[in-house]
């Protein structure tokens, strides 16, 4: 008997501790939260909600310049393509075609590189970057490159 007793004073002990265990945190913390916690915990909540949007608003910048550094990326390609399929010149030079080709391609994929460079760099450092100083720099970096291309075609 002194154990059936036992046991079902234990059962009614745990019953009654049941909903306390089911509440959330929130209702337990609400029953000792002070109007200047609320407050902070407010606050906290839309400092990290401003976070999340800035973080998307940056995804979506980054995704926007990718897709435009891929475009330009591509007027290369595209014009020597459009070049060769006007022009039929894979029938009399498939080598050149095809050499035409990797050089359109390469071309490209500096492009790209230079482009989503020179944008992300903006898109970090805002006015700290200087967009001209970086568009002179890669301009006299390809007229040297046609330089010494046709400097070495001269047999100089």
């Amino acid at each position: 008997m002194k154990s059936f007793l036992t046991s079902s004073l234990l059962l009614l002990i745990l019953l009654a501790a049941w909903p306390a265990a089911a509440q959330n945190p929130e209702e337990l913390y609400g029953e000792y939260m002070t109007p200047e916690t609320r407050a902070v915990l407010e606050r906290f909540e839309e400092a990290e909600r401003l976070a999340q949007e800035a973080q998307a608003a940056a995804r979506a910048r980054k995704t926007l310049l990718l897709a435009l550094a891929g475009v330009i990326g591509l007027v290369p390609l595209t014009v020597i393509g459009r070049k060769i399929l006007k022009d039929k010149t894979w029938k009399d030079n498939p080598g050149g075609t095809v050499r035409a080709l990797g050089v359109a391609l390469a071309g490209g994929v500096a492009l790209f590189g230079l482009n989503y460079g020179v944008l992300y760099l903006k898109l970090k450092y805002g006015d700290g970057f200087n967009t001209t100083l970086a568009f002179l720099i890669v301009a006299g970096l390809v007229a040297g490159s046609i330089y010494l291309l046709n400097k070495k075609r001269d047999g100089s």
